[in-house]
């Protein structure tokens, strides 16, 4: 697919060259985690100058990505699992060209192809030993600037900027196979700034920008079977740049740099479907050049030099817009990006930023997993794409007992941190990096000795300038403490559940946080000591009990309304009584809603503070159900997007599947 669709003069490389066989290793910038950006990695060309980055594609075959720099004609090669450069393929008559531009990847015969715009030429990888195998000149056109493959058919697409042309490789012999020739009514456009393939229908798109039309070309004959004009309204709009396909879903996604919109087909028949138009706050930035589509996530990314614009692929609309500045700066001048699916992240090469931005697909997609390995693993992932290093605190609690984590997470929520889970005895590694990468100022240890023992607490202090504890002589007590700990008197609202089971108090504590007040341990029958000593302390405007009168009894209503007017939030089981209180305080089409396992609580005590963050409800679900009660609420807040907390083990993939019908 295309690289970018500038032109310029052929690249004096000799000096260069002689001054470096080999590019340094780079280490990546430390990440500046966020809701989008988690990460950069600075690029180097040859001798330390600023390099070039053109296009860039990942490895299906192994976890590796390929960067074009134009500057020195060389690629980079990333490892996709450390996110670390590791090598560079360097430029040579018998190695990559001057001004590489597009790759694409072969990935039966492990080969990826390079488009060489100032030599004329394609260079092939071998992607086994990262050398290139062979230099393909014959019968590739003036200015080859994009590429992409139809694996099936061993075929490669090569489209000729210069000359209006594309050129068919035969992946199995690597020699060009045929010239599909420029004809502007019937074949090949003018300035063929990209093509794509739908190799699932065997359609390749060639857009032509000077013409504003897309060729199509039939992958089992070589041959254009219909050319799509243009036309700003209702066809190709001005000075069309990249096309990216979604093979799934059977649509083309054309970027109209001249007028700022996209243009969307239909590759079943070629028809274009819907004009996307351009707007900064829920549209297309100003001259978009870039685009890749994201197929598990069913999503589009659209970059200009102002934003990323996220298309979702089903319905058509402009599901957010992410501003390129502060935490999701990701440089200027964008002319490719790159998904890597099994990692759950997009790449974007800036062509003046000398970096590589390494982006969270999973926080833009409509419906998306924070799962993990364990308990701790999900924990600190959650943390990992919703908390900015530097936060004032972050809550560490036991991940093998409920009850500290229940009053830690709305205090979490409240104070814009996360709830990081620990064994007693010892630190999890992903914790531990997590730890090292958040900084916090604090670190607030929930729960005694029995729960997180006084090695850990030492261990912490690595972590953070302060390390203290919140305990109790039990988990009322300690519930008490973080209350103290964390809200003053005369707060809005304090949330009473059930301290011997846990799945009211998993639903209390992302609205507890948004409302600005605790989260309170009870029992069943009485209400202990310490709780009534803290909320006389409190003197909250209202108390609210979540859970029936089977966690809660009647006689602790009545205790509590002599203390603050008090109401209940209950339903005829845990499941109800979630969505209950998501009815009660999130309205109609809220942009996101965290859905949970009800019969395991660790993923939802570690996504209730990312859910506080974003104004957003835990609702709870079975493995392998949506509770009625749930589903109704799900289809009441209808929202943009829906974030599963925990692995398959927790909520199964055919439940994850059966929420995207609860996707506006």
């Amino acid at each position: 697919m295309l690289s970018s669709s500038w032109n310029r003069p052929v690249l004096s490389l000799t000096a260069v060259i002689a001054a470096a066989a080999l590019v340094a290793i780079a280490a990546p910038d430390a990440a500046s985690a966020s809701t989008f950006v988690t990460g950069s990695i600075p690029i180097l060309s040859s001798g330390g100058f600023n390099p070039r980055l053109a296009g860039m594609a990942v490895d299906p075959n192994a976890d590796q990505a390929y960067v074009a720099d134009s500057f020195d004609g060389s690629v980079v090669v990333i490892d996709t699992g450390s996110n670390r450069v590791v090598g560079t393929i360097m430029n040579g008559p018998t190695s990559i060209g001057n001004d590489p531009r597009a790759i694409a990847f072969d990935a039966p015969r492990h080969q990826a192809y390079v488009t060489n715009n100032q030599s004329d030429s394609v260079s092939v990888i071998d992607t086994t030993t990262n050398t290139v195998k062979k230099v393909i000149k014959s019968g590739i056109g003036i200015g080859p600037n994009s590429v992409d493959t139809d694996p099936g058919l061993a075929r490669a697409y090569v489209g000729n900027l210069a000359d209006g042309t594309v050129s068919v490789i035969d992946m199995t012999t690597n020699v060009v196979a045929k010239i599909i020739p420029h004809d502007s009514a019937h074949g090949i456009g003018s300035w063929v700034s990209d093509v794509a393939v739908d190799a699932t229908l065997h359609r390749a798109y060639a857009v032509n920008q000077n013409d504003g039309s897309v060729s199509v070309i039939d992958t089992t004959s070589d041959s254009v079977i219909a050319v799509i004009p243009h036309g700003p309204m209702n066809g190709i709009g001005n000075k069309p740049s990249q096309v990216a396909v979604d093979q799934f879903a059977h649509r083309a996604f054309i970027t109209n740099y001249g007028d700022g919109t996209v243009s969307v087909i239909d590759t079943n028949d070629n028809s274009v479907i819907k004009v996307i138009p351009k707007g900064p706050m829920d549209g297309i930035g100003d001259k978009p050049i870039a685009a890749v589509v994201d197929p598990a996530g069913q999503q589009v990314y659209v970059a200009t030099d102002a934003q990323i614009t996220v298309i979702d692929s089903r319905t058509l609309t402009v599901t957010r817009v992410v501003p390129n500045s502060g935490a999701s700066s990701y440089g200027s001048s964008i002319f490719s990006m790159a998904i890597d699916q099994s990692h759950r992240q997009a790449f974007i090469p800036a062509f003046d930023s000398s970096k590589v931005t390494i982006v969270d697909l999973d926080s833009t997609a409509s419906l998306s997993r924070r799962g993990g390995t364990d308990r701790f693993d999900v924990s600190a992932g959650i943390s990992a794409v919703e908390f900015d290093p530097g936060v004032d605190v972050a809550y560490v609690a036991s991940g093998g007992a409920f009850a500290d984590a229940l009053s830690g997470s709305a205090a979490a929520g409240f104070h814009g941190g996360p709830v990081l889970l620990t064994a007693t005895d010892s630190i999890p590694t992903a914790i531990g990096a997590e730890l090292a990468r958040l900084r916090p100022k604090r670190i607030a240890v929930l729960g005694g000795t029995a729960s997180i023992s006084d090695a850990v607490l030492r261990a912490l202090s690595r972590y953070a300038p302060i390390v203290d504890r919140l305990a109790g002589a039990d988990r009322y007590a300690v519930s008490a403490n973080i209350s103290r700990d964390t809200f003053s008197p005369g707060v809005p609202v304090a949330y009473l559940a059930s301290g011997a089971v846990f799945p009211d108090a998993l639903s209390a504590s992302a609205i507890a946080a948004r409302s600005g007040g605790p989260v309170l341990l009870t029992t069943k029958d009485d209400l202990p000591h310490v709780i009534v000593d803290e909320l006389a302390r409190l003197k909250p405007v209202k108390v609210v009990i979540l859970g029936g009168t089977n966690t809660v009894s009647a006689g602790v209503e009545a205790k509590l309304k002599a203390i603050a007017p008090t109401t209940r939030i209950a339903g005829r089981d845990r499941f109800e009584v979630s969505a209950n209180a998501s009815a009660d305080n999130f309205a109609p089409s809220s942009r996101v809603a965290y859905v949970a396992s009800g019969v395991v609580f660790p993923d939802a005590l570690s996504g209730s503070p990312a859910a506080a963050a974003n104004g957003a409800p835990v609702l709870l679900v079975t493995n392998d159900a949506i509770p009625d009660a749930v589903a109704r609420e799900l289809q009441r807040l209808n929202p943009l997007q829906i974030v599963v907390l925990g692995g398959p083990d927790t909520v199964s993939d055919t439940v994850y599947e059966l929420l995207r019908s609860s996707l506006r």
